[in-house]
């Protein structure tokens, strides 16, 4: 039997809205120092040779990851099945159609992607693309106190993908954790750029160009629908993928400015954010993209020394109950440009809620000195985001949410308008149980 509980809606957000208690920002800079360059050895580095085959270059990465990249895949048909399982199916066979239609040396490497890992090709297709689109994050360039550029990231994924409640995080963050691969790009026997990516993904999702410069990608929100069909159903061409983007700008370009002009031109199929970092000074800048170009840059200046990017652009207000765009600025206040280098910004990543429970890895980068490091997360309770609006059931007065302990069915009361549940001053009535 359901237990049927009236509670106050400071249990879904904190008293006034401005306070998330033991959930909420905890700054970490002048605290005991997290970094440990020891722990990155976790990450596996793999050699991909771009004179080889590209069916064959990625055999070693699919034949050694094949049974994680299906338990990646089969929390998105977990996702999928909430609607219709059939839909799943449907998916990996549009994937698959538009295989065709990825420029080289894309369309060959995920044929060999599916042959290594023993997938088919409509699931690494799919795959690629759920990345494209599904994926959060928070980026930052800065300049310590002589001028040298440093760049990290956090790559967060899999919120809203079934939470575990035994093991106290997101099912698809713990299964793409153990997907998280480093790689040296081989060209002419020479490391030519390296790349974070999942195993499966063939696109760069973090990367440096030694002595070059360093990118990281965020999804900024927009529809990316009509491109996508385009190039699935119409054979759409001339656009790139982000993730492709990424990986090609650190094959063709080999400075900072090249770089700028290529990820502020290069027609996209999809919006996103480019965060650039280069090697002195100045060089570091957010590129907010369209379809067609870019829409806005922030760029570092004499009185600016970092840039920092979430996932919603610099004129737009963010979501209450995804604030991490306010707590990265003030730790970042905290850290100052004497404290910038890979444990500073390590430091500032490592604190809450830009560490979150959907953060799988944080990378760290300089580019004068080649270093790219990486490192899979666990965010400890009390942890933001063990709890979330999980389903939304109704378009006016229902919810799904998670708990740390138990999923809860949430039903706003007539009476109670939408602007008190940040407020706390309404009520809520909760029905125990589990969502089927």
């Amino acid at each position: 039997m359901l237990r049927f509980l009236l509670v106050p809606a400071v249990l879904i957000a904190w008293a006034n809205g401005d306070s998330w208690g033991p959930y909420g920002e905890q700054c970490l800079v002048g605290k005991e120092q997290v970094y440990n360059p020891a722990d990155s050895f976790s990450v596996k580095w793999y050699n991909i040779d771009l004179d080889e085959d590209p069916r064959t270059r990625w055999n070693e990465v699919g034949e050694s990851h094949g049974k994680q990249i299906l338990a990646a895949l089969d929390t998105v048909k977990m996702f999928i099945a909430l609607i219709d399982v059939s839909i799943y199916d449907f998916l990996v066979e549009f994937a698959a159609m538009g295989v065709p239609n990825l420029p080289e040396p894309y369309h060959q490497e995920i044929i060999g992607m599916a042959k290594a890992s023993g997938l088919s090709v409509g699931e690494v297709a799919l795959l690629n693309l759920f990345y494209e689109i599904k994926k959060g994050c928070t980026s930052i360039v800065a300049r310590d106190k002589d001028g040298e550029i440093y760049h990290a990231r956090n790559q967060d994924f899999g919120f809203l993908f079934y939470w575990n409640v035994t093991l106290q995080t997101w099912q698809q963050t713990m299964a793409l954790k153990d997907l998280v691969i480093n790689i040296n790009y081989i060209k002419d026997g020479k490391v030519l750029f390296k790349g974070v990516t999942f195993a499966g993904h063939l696109g760069t999702l973090t990367g440096i160009r030694p002595q070059g410069f360093s990118i990281s990608t965020n999804a900024r929100f927009g529809s990316v629908h009509e491109n996508i069909y385009d190039f699935f159903v119409r054979g759409l061409t001339g656009r790139s993928f982000l993730m492709y983007a990424d990986r090609d700008v650190l094959t063709k370009c080999s400075t900072y400015e090249e770089a700028y002009e290529y990820l502020t031109t290069v027609p996209l199929l999809a919006p996103g954010y480019f965060i650039l970092g280069g090697r002195q000074n100045n060089q570091g800048a957010v590129i907010t993209r369209g379809p067609d170009g870019a829409e806005h840059v922030d760029t570092m200046n004499q009185t600016s020394w970092y840039v920092l990017q979430t996932n919603y652009d610099w004129d737009k207000k963010v979501i209450y109950l995804d604030d991490r765009r306010g707590p990265g600025h003030d730790c970042m206040n905290k850290l100052g440009t004497k404290n910038v280098n890979l444990a500073g910004l390590f430091q500032v990543l490592s604190s809450k809620p830009n560490l979150n429970k959907a953060t799988v890895y944080t990378s760290v980068m300089h580019v004068n000195a080649g270093t790219l490091e990486s490192f899979i997360r666990d965010c400890q309770n009390p942890c933001c985001c063990s709890w979330r609006l999980w389903r939304r059931v109704d378009a006016n007065r229902s919810w799904t949410i998670h708990t740390l302990t138990s999923t809860v069915s949430v039903r706003r009361p007539e009476s109670v308008k939408c602007e008190q549940m940040r407020s706390g001053t309404g009520y809520f009535l909760i029905e125990e149980g589990k969502v089927a």
